[in-house]
């Protein structure tokens, strides 16, 4: 399942506050998604499988390339937030518990402020060896850019001076993000405010289901959470047939 986290700004105007009050209670939000997602596991320590209505694996969209544009006091109050937020989470109990492995996802880390990319060593050292749960949490990410970066490392692999071989699309299924760790493409996409995907996991979502609501990210609750999921679970996917 990816999620598109999108209405936080426009939460925070509508209360007459500063941007990076409604990214405050978006970070909120995003931790209650991932409470809701483990509080329906069956089995703490026996999930093998993911289920049509209990995913295995989360995405949640953070912080976009694009929003490297935004103005400078919201963009470094939000990757000073997201720091927070990752050490934080790499202490949380249920991330432990379930035993959740966390990728974070995007850009290059010579793009994110040094505090936070030390929260995300920390968060992704501390869980790397897990393998019942998983949780990607993409910043600096772009739909296109994931392409080309993993085209780019698929040229990589021939070598210097080496022929170009003929790139298959299971080749760059491999090296999306999801490949890489060898999750699933996204099945679901959960989008808050606007109807639309903005290039969220371009290439592994062909197949995946769409689901939006008709609130600002903040506004979010568990109720919505299960109606999205119960919404996919009574889909049928038909192949092309």
């Amino acid at each position: 399942v990816g999620l598109v986290m999108d209405g936080n700004r426009r939460y925070a105007r509508r209360l007459g506050q500063p941007v990076l009050y409604g990214h405050g209670k978006g970070a909120i939000t995003a931790s209650n998604v991932l409470e809701w997602w483990v509080k329906y596991v069956p089995d703490t320590y026996d999930y093998p499988a993911p289920s049509r209505f209990l995913p295995k694996a989360i995405t949640l969209w953070a912080f976009s390339s694009e929003n490297f544009n935004r103005p400078d006091a919201e963009r470094d109050g939000l990757l000073h937030m997201m720091a927070a937020e990752f050490r934080s989470l790499a202490h949380t109990a249920f991330i432990h518990l379930f035993r959740i492995q966390v990728k974070v996802i995007g850009s290059s880390r010579d793009q994110l402020p040094p505090e936070l990319v030390d929260a995300i060593e920390l968060l992704e050292e501390s869980t790397a060896k897990y393998d019942n749960l998983f949780l990607q949490l993409a910043v600096g990410y772009g739909g296109r850019r994931e392409i080309v970066d993993s085209v780019n490392r698929l040229l990589a692999q021939n070598g210097p001076g080496k022929e170009v071989v003929e790139i298959s699309e299971a080749d760059i299924t491999r090296e999306t993000y999801c490949g890489q760790v060898n999750i699933p493409p996204c099945q679901l996409i959960i989008r808050t405010s606007e109807r639309r995907t903005s290039g969220f996991f371009l290439w592994d979502t062909q197949i995946a289901e769409l689901f939006f609501i008709d609130k600002l990210w903040p506004e979010l609750n568990e109720i919505d959470w299960l109606n999205a999921l119960r919404s996919y679970a009574h889909r049928e996917y038909r192949g092309g047939l």
